[in-house]
């Protein structure tokens, strides 16, 4: 794991913009100082959570109409899948890129900084992670690819080659590349519907691509934008744990010395203390916040780590400040507002 800058901002991946200009726009006027590329799944249902990283698995569907995707588990795979597994152990990370297709953002961003020359000190990719992948992903039948045993490696393989192949491309142009696996679903294990996944099929799961990638040089984080088992996400070998400070700060502050042992071992926390959604529809707190606002909300959050045990040099040292999730479903105006609040609480925090 490499050193990160303690006054450092990033974003969890999405924006509500259907161009890459008017993406590039915004982010150069609030500029994060890990930069990150941009999702843009207002332009088209294949770059939501989903379809973005199905292209190239075996048996994939997509259905433009009725604008989802599918594994079709009735055709006849065998072949597919040889090749995939060919290709996944060879770390043949081609067959695996992430197409302009599925990812416009990403390309142009790519692009951009090959123009602009130089190499960044350090970007941001991410990619689905294998739960809410795996979870989210339903056979013709409508369920769960997670559930068949053989399909469940192909997700974790897959999974980790397109994280692979974007970590190749990202380090071409920066001298330290993180990788985010995006883990809303983690929020849902232990509800009825998820009874039968078991804390070490998650801890087992996520350290196999988190592993993969590190070894590469990678730091990896892994973001859950909702209220989850935390000690589950501290027992992984996992860099950075990402979570909606805004909202669920306080539910973090409930597993302090799993949290203190995370970052005792170099890990970071990614607080996601500028808020992008509300628990009502339509709502957008970051409008009605402020620097200072915000400023004393984690401060009131660190005061209460450290009143648990959690070492304040720790705390304050290993800290990324972000939106608290991604911005796709903003406006484009409360997009701003976010990355403006987030800009400047920075700038306070580090004077």
């Amino acid at each position: 794991m490499f050193a990160i800058d303690k006054h450092s901002t990033t974003m969890i991946g999405s924006v509500p913009y259907k161009s890459s200009d008017d993406t590039f726009a915004a982010l150069d006027e609030w500029p994060l100082s890990i930069p990150a590329w941009p999702q843009l799944p207002k332009r088209s249902f294949r770059e939501t959570m989903i379809p973005q990283y199905a292209e190239g698995f075996p048996g994939i569907t997509f259905d433009e109409t009725e604008k989802r995707v599918f594994v079709d588990t009735s055709r006849d795979l065998l072949g597919d899948i040889g090749t995939f597994y060919e290709n996944a152990l060879a770390e043949n990370t081609a067959p695996f890129a992430v197409s302009e297709e599925h990812a416009l953002g990403l390309h142009a961003f790519l692009d951009r900084l090959r123009k602009n020359g130089g190499r960044l000190p350090i970007i941001k990719g991410q990619v689905t992670g294998p739960f809410t992948f795996g979870l989210g992903l339903n056979d013709q039948d409508l369920k769960a690819v997670w559930f068949d045993p053989e399909y469940r490696d192909v997700v974790l393989k897959g999974l980790t080659m397109k994280a692979l192949w974007q970590f190749d491309e990202l380090s071409k142009l920066a001298e330290k590349v993180i990788i985010f696996f995006d883990e809303p679903i983690l929020s849902a294990l232990g509800t009825p519907a998820y009874m039968s996944v078991q804390d070490e099929d998650v801890i087992a799961a996520l350290n196999e691509v988190i592993n993969a990638v590190q070894a590469k040089g990678a730091a990896v984080g892994v973001h859950c934008c909702g209220n989850m088992d935390w000690s589950l996400l501290a027992r992984t070998d996992v860099d950075i744990m990402s979570f909606d400070a805004y909202f669920y700060g306080e539910k973090l502050a409930l597993y302090p010395k799993e949290i203190d042992a995370h970052l005792a071992k170099g890990g970071y926390l990614a607080w996601g203390i500028v808020p992008t959604a509300g628990h009502t529809a339509g709502e957008t707190p970051a409008d009605n916040e402020t620097v200072d606002s915000l400023q004393k909300k984690l401060g009131d959050l660190l005061a209460l780590f450290v009143g648990k045990g959690v070492d304040e040099d720790h705390l304050r040292n290993r800290m990324i400040l972000t939106p608290s999730c991604g911005m796709g479903t903003l406006t484009p105006e409360s997009t701003a507002k976010v990355l403006e609040l987030l800009a400047g609480l920075n700038a306070v925090t580090s004077a």
